[in-house]
């Protein structure tokens, strides 16, 4: 699998970015809170969904509450993926609990949902 290009709303701090992950190798190098791991963390539950979240310990932070959006708006993003010979593009949006969210996959090329 190859990332191509990604896209968030908002998550987090981060609203409207776009990084396009044609040039090799990708090296991200910004001062602290810029929102590395914040990039990362969406890249992850873009492909994974939020951890189960009755599992985790009362301590520790939700993910979904963490990267909540600060300045509000659509939760959520697009990736552009190839896999097996074939491109796609996966939209997903997040809403306060899981029942909410969105998870659509589309075919790269006819851009129908896969």
């Amino acid at each position: 699998m190859k990332l191509l290009r990604c896209h968030i709303d908002n998550f987090g701090k981060l609203t409207d970015y776009t990084v396009d992950f044609t040039e090799n190798p990708q090296v991200f190098y910004e001062p602290n809170g810029w929102g590395k791991s914040t990039l990362a963390a969406f890249i992850k539950v873009m492909f994974y969904g939020f951890a189960n979240e009755s599992k985790r310990g009362a301590t520790l932070e939700k993910e979904r509450v963490r990267y909540k959006p600060w300045q509000g708006g659509v939760y959520g993003g697009e990736i552009m993926f190839e896999a097996g010979g074939k491109t796609y593009l996966m939209n997903r949006t997040f809403g306060s609990k899981e029942a909410e969210d969105t998870f659509v996959l589309y075919d790269g090329v006819t851009n129908l949902p896969s």
